[in-house]
């Protein structure tokens, strides 16, 4: 029996000695040498406790990061020009702060994130030029004290990736996504606490995708030039905030708010030039918190413009 004992400890302090917590203060990878060593000078550092910056030239793969299970603090990605993807990062289940994943001129997936399945704060995809597509983020479920924020990102033409992230704490937040022509990959969200915020988007034609959201803080849907529009809001029956649809030049219908049966805050619908009709915008009975600013082509007016 004591011999019995003396082995499990044994095995204890080997399991142990295996996989610990390390670096409080943090670490930053400059170079694609301090990724190769990672492993040789923190033996059996498997969750880091505080921030990571991952920000080299010279980084073509982060291979020396794949004993990497959890991540305490934030982790940044960014200004690596020869990252093509995330492919290191397959062990990594959680990360506590922010997932920064920003100007990384190369990087055209996020293959490599497959296991991750909780970001304690915002996930921020910025200015990656050449990203196709968010493929590898298919494990994520929620993000749950921050935003969900796509920008910049011009050949991404989908969110495919995102499908069973069911909330986002704060905002999700598109803006300026050249490519990118429909939300499908938003299918699973039901709840967006922030608001929704879609902006500069050029190709996107409606807003399918958003289908199974119920409750949103508030919506702002502007200056998106091919947005015909608003179909994918139909579940959406109140917003807790402003309702601003603006500067939507190929709108003209807003079919897909029927649903809509009360807004807390101030109504913008102004300067879509091809909107002539408010049909479309709420069901029964309809409550408005707060002042409305209507600005819409009229045909009855001489110039067709006119303001109610």
């Amino acid at each position: 029996m004591k011999k019995f004992y003396i082995l499990l400890i044994a095995l204890l302090a080997v399991n142990g000695a295996r996989a610990q917590s390390c670096l409080p203060q943090g670490i930053t990878f400059a170079t694609q040498a301090q990724i190769d060593n990672f492993q040789t000078n923190y033996p059996n550092c498997t969750q880091i406790d505080g921030d990571v910056t991952i920000s080299g030239t010279d980084i073509t793969n982060l291979n020396g990061l794949s004993v990497l299970t959890s991540i305490g603090g934030r982790i940044t990605i960014n200004g690596n020009d020869a990252l093509t993807s995330l492919t290191g990062l397959e062990s990594l289940t959680s990360i506590g702060g922010r997932l920064e994943i920003y100007t990384n001129e190369a990087l055209t997936s996020l293959t490599g994130l497959e296991s991750l399945t909780s970001i304690g704060l915002s996930l921020i995809i910025s200015g990656n030029y050449t990203l196709t597509s968010l493929t590898g983020l298919e494990g994520l479920t929620s993000i749950v004290g921050g935003h969900l924020t796509i920008n910049g990102n011009d050949a991404l033409t989908s969110l495919t990736g995102l499908d069973n992230v069911t909330s986002i704490g704060g905002l999700l937040d598109i803006t300026g996504n050249a490519a990118l022509t429909s939300l499908t990959g938003l299918e699973g969200l039901t709840s967006i606490v922030g608001g929704i915020q879609i902006y500069f988007t050029a190709a996107l034609t409606s807003l399918t995708g958003l289908d199974n959201v119920t409750s949103v803080g508030h919506i702002e849907i502007n200056y998106n030039d091919a947005l015909t529009s608003l179909m994918g809001l139909g579940n959406v029956t109140s917003i807790g905030g402003t309702l601003n649809i603006t500067h939507n030049t190929a709108l003209t219908s807003l079919t897909g708010l029927e649903g809509v049966t009360s807004v807390g805050g101030h109504l913008f619908i102004e300067y879509n030039d091809a909107l002539t009709s408010l049909t479309g915008l709420g069901g029964g009975d309809f409550h408005l918190g707060r002042p409305f600013y209507l600005w819409q082509r009229c045909p009855d007016q001489p110039d067709g413009i006119g303001q109610h």
